[in-house]
């Protein structure tokens, strides 16, 4: 916190000698008194209007977050089920209470940008588009040689976050929290008297949960900071004699087990013999529907489901697609279900938290039993079936699953499921699954605490990585129109871009797919990489319309991340 305030003031004080204009360009937006006050007439419109079972528990919900403000700062718990109006109620809670208690901003963050983009089009809608500071790599940037003042001032905030409500990454968040750069600090010290909301804090890396908790306790012990926990699947990170944990966590809605019940959209099923299934049987399932959705747990899985399905229409959804593609696919998927249109998708785990898309069927290949929960958010997700949308778990005859923590969650996962008794629609058995699978890996493998008590700021930065950093990225041109020229002109761009190149990099964000480092080497040799600059290389091989990049029947866990 030192670090960051004298870095920040050190860039602050400098532009303001040496680019007055700069600096007078800093600051304009809304308070939070002025967000709070637009956000409570937009709220007001909403909120009590409709008597349906969905709205009445999101006026509940929105109620209680209210009362919840007045509370005193620290740890908050906001255990809502998909549907639940979590997203407006949160914002709608961090307002309040920062007011309340004298706090300078709200910052929340959210583990995808995908869900990214549909929070801060809520943030906006209520708030207006210049209230909200998104900051994170796929934020669209005009061209910098003729940005509005509004765009100036977005892009001077996102420096420090100097702003009244943040949008960011979880990874932008905590990879900053330990880093020792100066540009990736100078922000820490606007985090103090914040509001910190953490959107799917399930997500938060086990490999890491042991130093991210500390700096979350410091934060709320040392620097006025409360922490607001959201999900459906709220994990146990309640001081426990196997967690190093946090306290005195308030919830901000009482018996939220109620509120599962009510909200209860999909029945589950699943083998209680544990009986496996291939990928031919998996796809017959899907042909017997006219809409499903089948989740598995690896890329290489999806392609074989595919394959089996032989469905020229169907979709396909995994990170061998670039940004720009599984949006377009994204964007035909909700007109298909929409028009009542026939539409499967094989999808791997990027579809499933806070994807808006609503499937009367889901299948659900066995893994962690929160992403199973995930999954089931995509089935009957606006409740508009006469009955309840259906979810079948399944376990592959071929399963190749993810090593580490993945793996350990699908084996507890498998165990929770043959317990008598247990209820997919009960909170507490998140908890249990969570504590069971908190106990059986290790949550500081790095030792990142040790180096911290050491003082070891350089070593804590370099391995400190919320998503571990062995692969390099790679430009891909979607073979269709706009895309492809698009590409071609940042291509062009970017080899003559000076001191325009970090712009370009980040234009060309939607258009990159993560190799492997390790295989890139033999992929140049093989004439299917071209070195573009030193850091980002040109997919030269086949990209096909619905598989994204072709691994040329190589393994595509392997190749891409």
């Amino acid at each position: 916190m030192l670090f960051s305030a004298l870095a920040d003031a050190d860039f602050l004080d400098t532009e303001h000698h040496f680019e007055a204009e700069r600096s007078a360009a800093r600051g304009g937006t809304a308070t939070l008194g002025q967000l709070r006050t637009r956000f409570e007439m937009s709220q007001a419109a909403l909120t009590g209007k409709h008597s349906d079972r969905v709205n009445t528990i999101r006026h509940d919900v929105y109620q209680a977050c209210m009362r919840a403000a007045s509370l005193q700062p620290g740890f908050f718990r906001l255990a809502v089920p998909t549907g639940g109006g979590k997203t407006r109620s949160s914002l709608a809670f961090a307002l309040r209470h920062s007011l309340q208690h004298g706090m300078d901003r709200v910052i929340v963050a959210i583990p995808y940008t995908s869900i990214i983009e549909q929070t801060v089009a809520v943030y906006r809608e209520a708030l207006g588009d210049e209230a909200v500071l998104e900051h994170h790599s796929a934020v669209a940037e005009d061209d910098p040689e003729n940005p509005t003042v509004q765009e100036v001032r977005q892009r001077l905030a996102a420096e420090n976050w100097d702003a009244p409500l943040v949008v960011t990454t979880t990874v932008q968040l905590f990879e900053s929290l330990f880093a020792n750069r100066t540009a990736r600090c100078r922000k820490l010290h606007n985090i103090a008297k914040s509001v910190l909301i953490l959107d799917e804090v399930q997500m938060l890396p086990t490999h890491l949960l042991e130093p991210v908790l500390d700096v979350l306790r410091q934060l709320v012990a040392h620097y006025g900071v409360s922490v607001v926990l959201c999900t459906a699947t709220q994990p146990a990170l309640d001081e426990s004699p196997h967690l190093k944990g946090l306290s005195n966590v308030r919830e901000m809605v009482p018996d939220s087990a109620r509120l599962f019940a009510a909200l209860k959209r999909v029945r589950y099923e699943w083998p209680r013999d544990r009986a496996k299934v291939t990928w031919q049987e998996v796809a017959d399932e899907m042909r017997k529907e006219r809409q499903a959705l089948a989740v598995v747990n690896t890329k290489t899985e999806a392609l074989a489901l595919l394959d089996a399905l032989d469905d020229p229409q169907a979709f396909h959804l995994s990170t061998l697609l670039c940004g720009a593609h599984r949006r377009e696919v994204l964007n035909k998927i909700g007109s298909r279900l929409r028009e009542g249109a026939a539409c499967r998708l094989v999808s791997t785990q990027v579809v499933e938290a806070g994807v808006d898309l609503d499937f009367p069927f889901v299948l659900r290949a066995l893994g962690p039993l929160d992403r199973i929960v995930q999954a089931a958010g995509r089935c009957n997700r606006e409740g508009k079936l006469d009955g309840l949308g259906r979810v079948v778990v399944f376990e592959p005859a071929e399963a190749k699953l993810p090593t580490g923590a993945y793996r350990t969650g699908t084996a507890l996962a498998a165990t929770r499921l043959l317990t008598p008794g247990f209820d997919f629609d009960d909170p507490q058995a998140y908890e249990k699954y969570f504590r069971l699978l908190y106990e059986a890996v290790d949550l500081d493998p790095k030792n990142i605490q040790g180096l911290r008590r050491d003082f070891s700021y350089a070593e804590v930065g370099r391995r400190f990585r919320m998503i571990e950093d062995d692969t390099l990225p790679v430009i891909v041109r979607p073979p269709w129109q706009p895309h492809r020229p698009r590409v071609d002109e940042l291509m062009a761009e970017l080899r003559h871009a000076d001191g325009r190149s970090r712009w370009v990099f980040r234009a060309l964000q939607p258009y990159l797919v993560n190799v492997r480092a390790r295989l890139a080497a033999a992929y140049h040799r093989r004439g299917l990489l071209q070195q573009v600059t030193s850091n980002l290389s040109e997919w030269l091989g086949r990209y096909d319309p619905v598989q994204g990049l072709d691994t040329e029947k190589l393994d595509p866990e392997e190749l891409v991340v």
